[in-house]
């Protein structure tokens, strides 16, 4: 895979303030990269290095495998966590001025920003002032501000900030039509459930450095207990198999949780009895479990 972004051991410090120290990474074309990290870990100062807002004091950052140029911008789409929205324009009037900042006519971006706003189901604000909207369609005209140009590169922090649960969906088909486009994305969010979902890799930054970097499914392995757990339509419950705890399914199903040196005599008891084991696998901690193991 090519890497899009390349960040070799950049560091930023603000007087007595080291925001990022040393801070290494790579994003690889097409995938979904998860910047995770506490308030004040140096997740938007990294960020601004990347897009050349800030200038590392030391080491170096390249997009698409070169050092980013004006011309690079116009292939990146960055919604900040503060929001900043032309209030008193009409919706379609701040898409179009959006469109044409990144090198489209004025009819092209109409017309992207029309497409837009029909798949996210608020075509009739169009001629709406942004600030008649509710925050949550704010954050979604926002949103289609970061897509219209059709970057390469889309950079969210915070995408899913002032949303409900149905436009949370809707966005998270956002990012999958983006991810099928071959689109390379870096989603930094606090929601760890969704970093869990949508992410192909994660990194996560603590006190300016970067603590966890790899496969989200890895990530997670790495920092599993010595639990497994057991699914089956036998429950042997009492009968002098140490199960830490057993659960009985809407399937019917009965899911153990024991410790690794239990699998084997529960299994063989199960068997015993004539039960079917579904599947036996060991069980990985949530990423916000990982999360708050890492940051303490």
């Amino acid at each position: 895979m090519t890497a899009v972004l390349q960040v070799d051991s950049v560091s930023k410090r603000f007087r007595d303030v080291q925001a990022v120290d040393g801070v290494s990474l790579q994003v690889q074309a097409g995938e979904v990269f998860g910047l995770l990290g506490p308030n004040g870990a140096g997740k938007t100062t990294l960020i601004r290095m990347i897009l050349d807002i800030y200038r590392p004091d030391t080491g170096s950052v390249a997009v698409f495998g070169h050092k980013m140029s004006r011309r690079d911008l116009d292939d990146i789409g960055y919604l900040p966590e503060e929001r900043g929205l032309y209030r008193r324009r009409k919706v379609i009037q701040v898409l179009d001025y959006l469109g044409r900042l990144k090198g489209l006519s004025h009819a092209e971006a109409v017309a992207e920003g029309e497409r837009w706003l029909e798949k996210l189901d608020i075509a009739e604000y169009r001629n709406k002032k942004l600030e008649a909207l509710s925050k949550g369609n704010q954050q979604k005209i926002q949103l289609i501000g970061t897509l219209i140009g059709r970057p390469k590169l889309l950079v969210w922090d915070e995408p899913f900030s002032g949303l409900d649960p149905v436009n949370v969906s809707k966005v998270r088909e956002m990012l999958a039509e983006q991810r099928e486009a071959g689109t390379t994305v870096i989603l930094s969010t606090h929601l760890m459930n969704q970093a869990e979902a949508l992410c192909d890799r994660v990194g996560l930054i603590h006190g300016g450095h970067l603590v966890l970097d790899g496969p989200t499914d890895e990530v997670r392995a790495q920092h599993g207990s010595d639990a497994w757990v057991v699914e089956t339509d036998g429950d042997v419950r009492g009968d002098g198999v140490v199960v830490d705890r057993s659960t009985t399914l809407a399937s019917g199903l009965t899911r153990h949780t024991v410790r690794l040196d239990a699998v084997e005599p529960l299994l063989a008891r199960l068997l015993d009895h004539g039960a079917t084991v579904r599947s036996v696998q060991p069980m990985h901690p949530t990423l916000e479990e990982v999360f708050l193991r890492a940051v303490g």
